[in-house]
């Protein structure tokens, strides 16, 4: 096993696959400045204070938590919302998952890091100053507010976490550079408008987002499980799932925890559960970037939740299901494109024939590869959803020896430098 993994990565030019992280690297002195930034403001020194072991014990003359409660609630939504204002005044990029280079490399990393404090705040639970640096570490900014759970695991054999994690880089790296990184190739597709060309990009772009962000999500959960450190699995197989409910159950799962925990739950002790999640998903599309095309997609989302929620109490099986592809697709078609004129050209609709054959003819041979190979995993999860390898939404389809040695293999004979290496969550 340990030689055909050496062999795959030669393969696959590992130093292409792990740019991102040397790239990331030269990032973590601005990463420790940001954070320094913030730790140091009179905002947080009542929030985050060193660990001590003689704090004083609770007296008569203390005021009880709770009456700090709403300030906290306060401090904890500026947080979040922080890179709400930076994007709004153009310190940061909308994150539509297109390549964009940061103006700000001092604010690398502070959309999660800053949603990593939200979380502690909101949940009044005691941030260390060296807990809040540790929570800046680059590797962990890049995919999500995952600092949030780390679990040592060292006390289990380095021998037995290889055998389990090293699989997931495996994967990882396939999803990353053989099909994500070829498909940018076919981004120039952003600019047509007509039905079928904005529908054809909407999917190739989703096939995109999840390959490269998965992708990354699953080398990073390996490596720092070789480490010694259980992170989040950040997907859990989302296009194994029967409704879109399923299936945000199984995308940026650490994120959706920031958001329940910081919007639905304090919105749905108020107002019902559509209001919660409406709420919900205007606070992430705010939190994407302050754009036209987030607000549509936040809506669009939050209605074909509820909507699928109400299909599902009426027992009704095959619309959710149908709710669900277009969802994802049509959700995906709002979320890229953030140039408002383009994007309401799209939403006309208009038909303009085929064209968009030529241009997917027209794209290097070893995009269409990543096309083909790309949609047979997606289409592997959904067709065998509901066989017990795919139950854990694990990848453990994709672990077995012969599944590993056939990414292997492929990866050995497709890799090349065909499209851009960058992560879609790593730029702010």
């Amino acid at each position: 096993m340990q030689g055909c993994a050496d062999f795959y990565f030669v393969g696959c030019r590992c130093r292409y696959i792990f740019s991102y992280i040397s790239g990331y690297a030269k990032c973590f002195s601005r990463g420790f400045s940001t954070a320094n930034f913030l730790l140091n403001s009179s905002l947080f020194v009542k929030i985050i204070k060193p660990a001590t072991s003689n704090q004083q014990p609770a007296t008569s003359n203390q005021q009880p938590a709770t009456s700090n409660q709403q300030p906290l609630s306060l401090v904890a939504y500026l947080l979040f919302f922080l890179i709400t204002l930076t994007s709004l005044f153009g310190f940061t990029e909308t994150l539509t998952g297109s390549h964009a280079e940061s103006t700000q490399p001092l604010l690398f990393g502070l959309s999660f890091y800053t949603a990593t404090l939200a979380y502690f705040v909101i949940n009044n639970q005691q941030l260390t100053i060296t807990g809040a640096l540790k929570a800046s570490n680059p590797i962990l900014l890049a995919t999500g507010p995952i600092a949030l759970f780390i679990k040592n695991i060292r006390y289990k054999g380095f021998k037995k976490r290889f055998n389990y994690f090293f699989p997931f880089i495996l994967v990882g790296a396939f999803y990353y550079q053989i099909i994500a990184v070829p498909l940018t190739e076919s981004f120039k597709l952003i600019e047509a408008t007509d039905l079928v060309s904005a529908l054809v990009f909407a999917t190739i772009f989703e096939l995109f987002v999840y390959a490269n962000f998965c992708g990354l999500s699953l080398i990073i959960y390996g490596l720092f499980g070789l480490l010694g450190f259980k992170v989040p699995l950040n997907f859990k197989q989302p296009f194994s799932s029967n409704n879109i409910i399923d299936f945000w159950k199984g995308w940026h799962t650490s994120l959706s925890t920031v958001l329940k925990s910081l919007f639905y739950a304090p919105l749905r002790k108020k107002f019902s559960s559509s209001i919660a999640l409406l709420g919900v998903y205007l606070a992430s599309a705010m939190w994407h970037g302050v754009a036209f095309n987030f607000v549509l997609w936040g809506v669009f989302h939050a209605l074909i939740f509820i909507f699928t929620i109400k299909l599902l109490k009426a027992k009704v099986r095959f619309l959710p299901l149908v709710l669900f592809i277009l969802g994802v697709v049509l959700g995906r078609l709002l979320f890229s494109d953030s140039d408002t004129g383009r994007l309401l050209e799209k939403l006309k609709f208009s038909y303009d024939g085929l064209g968009v054959l030529g241009f997917l003819k027209g794209l290097p041979n070893t995009t269409k590869v990543s096309l083909l190979l790309g949609f047979g995993l997606i289409g592997l999860e959904f067709f065998f959803r509901n066989t017990k390898i795919m139950a854990k939404r694990n990848y453990k389809f994709l672990r077995t020896p012969l599944a590993l040695f056939i990414l292997v293999s492929i990866g050995i004979v497709f890799a090349n430098q065909v499209g851009v290496d960058f992560a879609v969550y790593g730029q702010r």
